[in-house]
């Protein structure tokens, strides 16, 4: 316990004198905010393009300085600044912001490097191996601290979001709809970061955890929801998931069913880590000479 203490605290310093605390809330807050702001601007434009009275083209086109095709080309515009407000504004903007906590999760990734096998590679990590770290003391703080992270931090950024909506388009979800839809993206991001630090840490290579995490990522979401139809019980189901309950259409058995397997998945890795830390340990014991 003292160790796993001691572990946490120098997580801790690492993650927040490095600033990738700060990174961290910067990056999703960024990813949840981007589509809501700009589904308002475009609104606004759309406010200021209604402005501009129908008769006023008219008189244009009888004087030669508009066609029809201006007209129908403003039209166009209507439909497209249409797409911004409303029901279907809203929709797209906090779907987006949803997923675009995915591209925020490939940033935390890189940020984690170094604690997530950079250490090996460095042999920075022998030192204090030898001086009684065991795997647990390693391995057990870097999952305490820093998947819950980043799940409530997405879940804070969905909030956000939908604040932001709220202020820009005079329209959201409920409460209950943001906070399964943010805990469906935040265990999503857990899953791929648990993955993350198994790949790093038990490889030692925590770059290469990053091609292989978002290659197996793309190439396993597309068998499963296209190839085999797959559409419940599995990580890589629930961000699709929080699309059905955006459209009023998700079975909240399932969702609560394909969290529980994800967090178990999630505890696995951890013990999957813990499991190469120990087959990887050194023995520094050496035969007595009498």
């Amino acid at each position: 316990m003292i160790q796993i203490t001691a572990g946490l605290k120098k997580e801790w310093f690492f993650f927040w004198r490095s600033f990738r605390f700060i990174g961290m809330i910067i990056t999703f807050l960024g990813c949840g905010l981007l589509y809501p702001l700009l589904s308002g601007m475009m609104n606004l434009m759309g406010e200021a393009l209604e402005l501009m009275p129908r008769a006023v083209l008219a008189a244009a086109t009888a004087a030669g300085e508009m066609n029809a095709m201006d007209i129908m080309g403003m039209d166009d515009l209507d439909a497209i600044f249409g797409m911004f407000s409303g029901e279907s504004g809203l929709y797209m903007s906090y779907s987006m912001s949803l997923s675009m906590f995915a591209t925020g999760v490939i940033i935390m990734m890189i940020l984690l490097v170094g604690t997530a096998g950079q250490e090996q590679k460095r042999r920075s990590i022998i030192m204090p191996q030898t001086a009684g770290l065991t795997p647990v003391g390693y391995v057990l703080p870097k999952f305490i601290l820093y998947p819950p992270m980043i799940f409530i931090t997405i879940l804070l950024s969905a909030i956000a979001a939908n604040a932001v909506c709220q202020a820009a388009l005079s329209m959201s979800y409920s409460m209950e709809t943001v906070l399964l839809t943010g805990t469906l993206s935040g265990v999503s991001a857990m899953f791929l970061v648990c993955l993350y630090m198994f790949l790093g840490i038990s490889l030692a290579q925590p770059g290469l955890a990053v091609l292989y995490v978002i290659g197996g990522d793309m190439v396993f979401g597309l068998l499963l929801t296209l190839a085999f139809r797959i559409d419940k019980f599995t990580p890589w189901n629930l961000i699709g998931m929080s699309d059905s309950l955006l459209l009023n259409s998700a079975d909240k058995t399932a969702i609560a069913i394909t969290i529980a397997i994800t967090l178990i998945l999630c505890i696995v890795f951890m013990f999957a880590t813990l499991f190469a830390m120990n087959a990887k340990r050194m023995d520094n014991t050496a035969d007595e000479v009498y």
